[in-house]
């Protein structure tokens, strides 16, 4: 036979397989409605999986759901309602996530948003960390009970690009910047604090049946760069090629997501080609102890 046709066959044979292998699965996205989550979602959602996106309110979540199901020719897709900068609404969002499901395969921490002037929630956090960072936090723990007994199951979470990896700073007597606030303090900090976060549970879940695991998406396009972003930001994003031409797929969150034996992978970082990047070196191992106690803390005024 020849060989770009057995190429092909394989390749059939192996895609066919994976799909039958997923459909039994559930997996519960974050940020759904749009971007990177919604770019997960959708190609999660053409493996046959159950696919639960979280969308800020029912009507985003109906047209989203409409789309997904559209574009996948999966109709197992479903919606859940959270203001992820409320913890309580983060809590109610977990209690209905449990009575509808009994197991959960894959957790996407995908949500994120940009604040360029500081806002407070009426649960005293600062907005960006509450979306950014803390609602990830909180669901992932609200949801673990279920996550550790469902089979291969891995808790993933979107992070940045390795090359805002290599000096973290992240002040932990100040969490909520209320020395100094900017977009890119905030975005910086909610960006190191979920890789802090995602390394500190991959050690926690070590003797456990689950992981956690980083990703960087790449370019995707999404709403960032819209509605009441400064006009110069508009600027940059419209001057940009990498912008303009995102596509509205994620390659590498759809891999993490459904790759076979993620305990194999457990605590580790993925680019947006899907290598593996060492990071845990330049991430002290104290600091994200540390974030874990403060979360804990910060999270249990609600």
């Amino acid at each position: 036979m020849n060989t770009s046709v057995f190429s092909l066959l394989r390749t059939f044979v192996v895609t066919k397989n994976k799909k039958m292998e997923l459909k039994d699965r559930t997996y519960l996205i974050t940020g759904g409605t749009s971007g990177v989550g919604k770019a997960i979602a959708t190609g999660i959602a053409k493996t046959g999986a159950n696919v639960v996106i979280v969308s800020r309110t029912t009507s985003n979540g109906q047209q989203t759901v409409r789309e997904i199901s559209e574009k996948s020719a999966n109709r197992k897709i479903s919606f859940l309602t959270a203001d992820l900068s409320l913890m309580k609404s983060v809590d109610q969002l977990s209690t209905e996530f449990k009575q509808q499901h009994n197991q959960l395969h894959g957790l996407v921490n995908a949500a994120g948003t940009w604040y360029f002037k500081k806002e407070m929630t009426s649960e005293g956090i600062d907005k960006s960390f509450a979306i950014n960072y803390l609602s990830h936090f909180v669901l992932t723990n609200n949801l673990l009970d279920i996550i550790e007994t469902t089979d291969d199951a891995r808790i993933v979470t979107v992070a940045g690009a390795p090359r805002f990896m290599k000096k973290p700073k992240i002040d932990l007597n100040d969490l909520q910047l209320t020395k100094s606030y900017s977009w890119l303090k905030a975005t910086n900090l909610a960006m190191f604090a979920r890789v802090y976060f995602g390394l500190e549970l991959a050690d926690r879940l070590q003797n456990t049946s689950a992981s956690s695991m980083l990703f960087h998406p790449g370019f995707v396009k999404s709403n960032l760069g819209k509605g009441a972003t400064p006009w110069w930001l508009k600027l940059m994003f419209l001057l940009s090629s990498d912008v303009r031409n995102a596509p509205d797929t994620c390659e590498s969150g759809v891999y993490v997501a459904t790759k076979e034996n993620a305990k194999s992978t457990n605590g580790k970082f993925f680019d947006e080609k899907n290598n593996i990047i060492e990071l845990q070196n330049k991430f002290e191992k104290s600091i994200g102890k540390e974030l874990w106690l403060l979360s804990e803390q910060l999270s249990s005024k609600r």
